[in-house]
């Protein structure tokens, strides 16, 4: 596998993506990022996050949106995604690996990788609905 050098960008990156729970575009990092560094440009970041994302270090996320969105947590885990808001959020399960051993069983070749994505309503975008539902109602 080829080593590829560190750069600068790449280290601001990393450091703005440290510690995250949000799962931010290219986009909204460019946005931020060119804040302190307003030579950096949408191509560096959006090259930057794909490479740490083939490199395992981050995950790139199609959540149905036509935009990626990127999850500093590289550890498997499921993404819901609200149809509403575009919000995307991380649901930990206590037994992945069990999740993963019963996928498993039902395919003859050998799973590799497994993302999960759940698509709804967010709590915030659903409370909104139901108040408008009886404001409709009145």
């Amino acid at each position: 596998m080829l080593k590829r050098r560190n750069t600068r960008q790449r280290d601001q990156i990393r450091e703005y993506l440290k510690d995250r729970t949000d799962h931010p575009t290219a986009e909204k990092l460019y946005n931020e990022l060119k804040v302190k560094n307003p030579k950096i440009s949408l191509g560096t970041v959006y090259r930057n996050l794909m490479l740490l994302a083939d490199e395992g270090e981050i995950q790139a996320l199609n959540v149905g949106d036509a935009r990626t969105h990127f999850d500093p947590n590289p550890e498997p885990h499921v993404h819901f995604f609200c149809r509403k808001c575009k919000c995307v959020l991380d649901v930990h399960l206590e037994n992945y690996d069990e999740f993963n051993q019963l996928l498993s069983r039902k395919v003859t070749g050998e799973i590799t990788r497994c993302t999960v994505n759940l698509e709804g309503l967010c709590e915030t975008c659903l409370k909104e609905n139901v108040i408008n539902l009886k404001k409709v109602g009145e």
